[in-house]
């Protein structure tokens, strides 16, 4: 089977500071000009939490701090067709620092968004996520 047409894992990492979600508008990659979560694409040899953790350093600086990240739900992301996606998000609270644009080719800035207020244009997981910090749903089917 051609290798493009095998799904991807992706990482989302929502990150919770009294009722806001951390969001940045991302550029230059598939959801361009659309908000999402700290994240990417899980390497090989590593765990969800280490990818997470990976990402969220990568994308807002080593002093930048969360609690131990814990499993939030899967989605089954179909929304970027030919790209196919299962996203392993996972949720964390912020400890301290402020985020910092680390990749400023990727992504506009960051921001906090209440839960109950959030931007138009979110990338396709958001919403599942949201519902999943929510509500305790796991599972997300087509997205």
């Amino acid at each position: 089977m051609n290798k493009e047409l095998y799904p991807l894992v992706g990482l989302s990492l929502l990150v919770v500071k009294n009722d806001h979600i951390l969001l940045g508008r991302r550029r230059g990659s598939h959801g361009s000009g659309q908000y999402g979560t700290p994240g990417g694409h899980m390497e090989h040899g590593e765990t969800p939490t280490e990818g997470v953790l990976r990402e969220l350093e990568e994308e807002c600086g080593g002093q930048f701090k969360v609690s131990p990240p814990t499993h939030l739900c899967l989605s089954n992301i179909l929304d970027y067709l030919p790209k196919h996606y299962v996203d392993i998000a996972m949720v964390a609270h912020w400890v301290s620092g402020d985020p910092l644009n680390m990749e400023p080719h990727k992504l506009d800035g960051w921001e906090w968004h209440p839960l109950d207020r959030l931007p138009d244009g979110r990338f396709a997981s958001i919403d599942n996520l949201v519902i999943a910090y929510k509500t305790g749903q796991r599972y997300f089917e087509d997205v």
